[in-house]
């Protein structure tokens, strides 16, 4: 079955087979080539199209329920209004394919394992579903078995996925907005980036998930299951232009670069604002009064805080590997567990060069900080001030401590480190 008239008559006979009626015959076709073919309103259910390529295809209001879709590919077909139920689509690539209201309640979207022949020889690879950057708004999913696909950027607003499994599916920078997820297994799920105002959450298992720098506006937790979750620390709401700032700032960490923009909030008074659990990296709040804020668990690597105030903030378990802090008032400062590490520069095709980008803590006036339990690896300290701070647990290393004010610390309890005599 080769030609575009032939696969004409296959989808007319099995018309046919849909209605029994005489002359009908079930259409099965392994790895046809129905790329940029145009449909509409017909139905191929229970059809056998494992492998097909639907490639650029414009398949509106089309039924394929019950369908073998096995590893089929979809990639920017136009699929609005159609509709998989219960159909076997694991393995399938739906990447930036149009899904606007189909119909995919039951679908198995499960990875799929391929046999591929490799220089004569079989082996077998398995392949998650991908949904990447595909347009599923107002699209039914509900029952549907997600388990391990990629919809990293997808488009999900208003979505019914409740029920489903969508066990460490990858949802980084999906926009979720109104969505139900009433139910949904999301155990392990990577939502990083997501935005889920107004989401429905109740029964949600998100045990296990990643939620740094979700966006959740209006969002009832009370009823989800978040035991164990990545980021879902902060408990007062950011304002609305401070969450939009992170939301574009997300999509920047997300698609690396490419698009969105990285948080930039230079000489804003932040005073006492909840930022715990956000992923930061590379922010810029140079200048800024950050007085009481929160930044618990929170990945501020490569972030420049210079000269920022943070007295009495709260950053116990942040990373900031790489960060710059330069001439910062870090004064009462709560840091428990935090690590100044460094971060390994790469080049323009992302390797490793064997140049470590340090934490710079040039100045920084740490006194009266609880540091309990931090890791310094070897950052720059000259003319830091530890005076006073509690330093009991702390790893410095081989961090040079020579021109720090260690002056009234518990310099004896420390973990490891070179302590200059004047301060012992």
């Amino acid at each position: 079955m080769t030609t575009r008239s032939e696969l004409i008559d296959a989808i007319k006979q099995h018309q046919l087979y849909v209605m029994k009626q005489p002359g009908g015959k079930r259409m099965q076709l392994r790895n046809g080539n129905l790329s940029r073919i145009k449909m509409s309103k017909v139905s191929l259910e229970d059809a056998v199209l494992p492998g097909a390529n639907f490639i650029q295809a414009t398949i509106q209001d089309v039924k394929f329920d019950f369908c073998d879709l096995f590893g089929t590919n979809f990639v920017e077909a136009n699929l609005e209004g159609s509709s998989f139920v219960r159909a076997d689509l694991r393995g399938a690539n739906m990447a930036r394919a149009k899904l606007r209201n189909a119909n995919l309640k039951g679908a198995d979207l499960r990875s799929g394992v391929m046999v591929i022949v490799d220089a004569g020889r079989e082996r077998k690879v398995k392949r998650a579903t991908d949904l990447a950057n595909a347009d599923l708004q107002g699209s039914m999913m509900s029952g549907a078995n997600l388990a391990e696909s990629n919809m990293s950027g997808a488009r999900l607003a208003d979505a019914d996925l409740s029920d489903a499994n969508m066990f460490a599916v990858n949802l980084a920078g999906a926009d979720l907005t109104g969505c139900n997820l009433s139910g949904a297994k999301l155990k392990n799920a990577n939502l990083k980036g997501a935005r889920m105002k107004n989401a429905l959450l109740m029964g949600t298992d998100l045990t296990g998930a990643n939620l740094r720098n979700v966006d959740l506006t209006d969002v009832d937790m009370s009823q989800a299951n978040i035991a164990n979750s990545i980021g879902a620390k902060a408990v007062t709401p950011l304002p609305e232009d401070i969450r939009e700032l992170i939301n574009a700032h997300s999509e920047w960490l997300t698609s690396g670069g490419a698009a969105g923009t990285p948080l930039n909030v230079t000489g804003r008074d932040l005073t006492e604002l909840d930022f715990s659990g956000l992923d930061l990296s590379a922010a810029c709040f140079d200048d800024c009064i950050l007085r009481g804020a929160l930044f618990v668990d929170t990945i501020l690597a490569m972030t420049s805080l210079r000269n920022a105030d943070l007295t009495r903030a709260r950053l116990s378990g942040a990373i900031m590997n790489g960060v710059r802090m330069s001439y910062a008032n870090c004064t009462k400062v709560i840091c428990q567990g935090v690590k100044f590490g460094g971060v390994e520069q790469r080049d323009g095709n992302g390797d490793k060069t064997g140049q470590v980008w340090r934490a710079d803590l040039t100045e920084t006036n740490f006194s009266f900080a609880d540091l309990r339990n931090s890791v310094f690896e070897e950052p720059q300290m000259k003319g830091a001030s530890l005076a006073k701070a509690n330093i009991a647990g702390v790893s410095f290393g081989k961090t040079d401590l020579q021109e720090v004010d260690l002056n009234g610390t518990n310099a004896s309890s420390i973990l490891n480190g070179n302590i200059p005599e004047r301060a012992s």
